[in-house]
């Protein structure tokens, strides 16, 4: 699957029927301020460097330099906030995962954003990426995640090719991979193990039922992973400090966040797995429908998909975000993905996190996962 295409700027907007901060979008005016939930990581640093541009933007384009608050925050409970919330949300756009998105469509949570831009506009996003997303609308791709192994210098060339290393005695207590019961990413190690044993994930999901019979051997080869971990971590904020204290020797984590690694100056570098790098389509953000400034609201959203929006992605290290019809993606993307083997698990994810099958299989890597049962 190829995501490697140039875009288009965007332009336009059109206007919605509510109160914006004490301003219409009758009146053609935007309320002065707008709260994002941005997610973690380099999203939110991402965002946090648009806030400046936007407001300028904001101000060459209707005279109000609207303000962003940026609201960092885990995904999983961002959504399960906006649920506890609803209708009287606290967000007026959102970073959230593809599946809660989707869930949040035929739940009216979001404004659509497709109808924002001009046909011409709507199709220089990349289409592959586009119909892998599956949003119907309400958002764009923004990035390909791609999950490597990030190795302490120390270890010699070549003492970790797999994911599998991680079940190594030499290894014992000095590997993390994140959780499935703490976050999203932790569902990649489950997708590796399937991968290495050739297991085929769709006997798992069937009409409905999870087959705990078929997806246990994947189950237990993670649960051998987490017996010899040091911690299964939380995201890239648990990872990082054992990563510069050298006290994890292996990491599972994203591709953008190892290359910011290394520029840090961290002794670590990349491994690609030899089974294939787990990689899936991000979506951008999406526009609450109870928003109480749906002009900037719309406006951040389209911005954050704009030229100036990836020339400043690149700049902030944000190197694995999408590019569209007539932009470039970053040379060290564009250099990463042209010799990684792209293992595609947005399907695999789907199912994994499907409220029909993810108790179930959140029980499952509880019991065998975490409790060794």
């Amino acid at each position: 699957m190829m995501y490697m295409r140039n875009w288009l700027a965007a332009a336009g907007i059109t206007a919605l029927s509510a109160l914006a901060s004490g301003a219409s979008a009758e009146d053609g005016k935007p309320g002065e301020e707008l709260v994002v939930y941005t997610g973690t990581g380099i999203p939110t640093d991402f965002a946090d460097a648009l806030v400046a541009p936007f407001s300028m933007h904001m101000q060459e384009k209707y005279g109000v330099p609207v303000h962003v608050r940026t609201v960092p925050g885990a995904i999983p409970t961002v959504w399960a906030q906006l649920q506890t919330e609803w209708p009287n949300p606290s967000g007026d756009v959102y970073w959230l995962y593809n599946q809660n998105i989707r869930a949040g469509i035929d739940l009216g949570y979001w404004l659509p954003l497709q109808d924002k831009f001009t046909r011409e506009e709507w199709a220089s996003f990349d289409q592959g990426a586009m119909k892998t997303l599956n949003t119907r609308g309400y958002s764009a791709p923004i990035e390909i995640s791609a999950w490597v192994l990030v190795v302490q210098n120390s270890l010699p060339d070549g003492a970790v090719t797999s994911v599998g290393d991680f079940a190594k005695t030499e290894f014992a207590h000095r590997i993390t991979f994140d959780s499935a019961l703490s976050v999203g990413s932790g569902y990649n190690a489950i997708a590796a193990a399937a991968a290495i044993r050739g297991d085929d994930w769709h006997t798992w999901f069937q009409n409905g039922q999870f087959n705990e019979e078929a997806a246990r051997p994947a189950f237990e080869l993670v649960g051998k992973w987490a017996a010899n971990a040091l911690t299964l971590t939380q995201g890239s904020g648990s990872i990082r400090p054992l990563l510069r204290r050298g006290e994890s020797l292996i990491s599972a984590w994203w591709w953008h966040n190892a290359v910011e690694e290394l520029r840090a100056g961290t002794a670590v570098h990349i491994v690609e797995p030899k089974e294939g790098v787990v990689a899936l389509v991000q979506s951008g953000p999406v526009i609450s429908s109870k928003t109480k400034n749906p002009i900037a609201a719309v406006e951040w959203a389209k911005f954050v998909h704009s030229a100036e929006a990836n020339a400043i992605a690149q700049k902030v290290g944000y190197l694995n975000k999408l590019p569209r019809a007539g932009e470039s993606a970053s040379p060290q993307w564009q250099e990463f993905s042209s010799k990684a083997k792209l293992l595609w698990v947005d399907e695999f994810r789907d199912a994994m996190l499907d409220p029909a099958y993810n108790e179930k299989v959140l029980d499952l890597y509880n019991r065998v996962v975490i409790q060794g049962q």
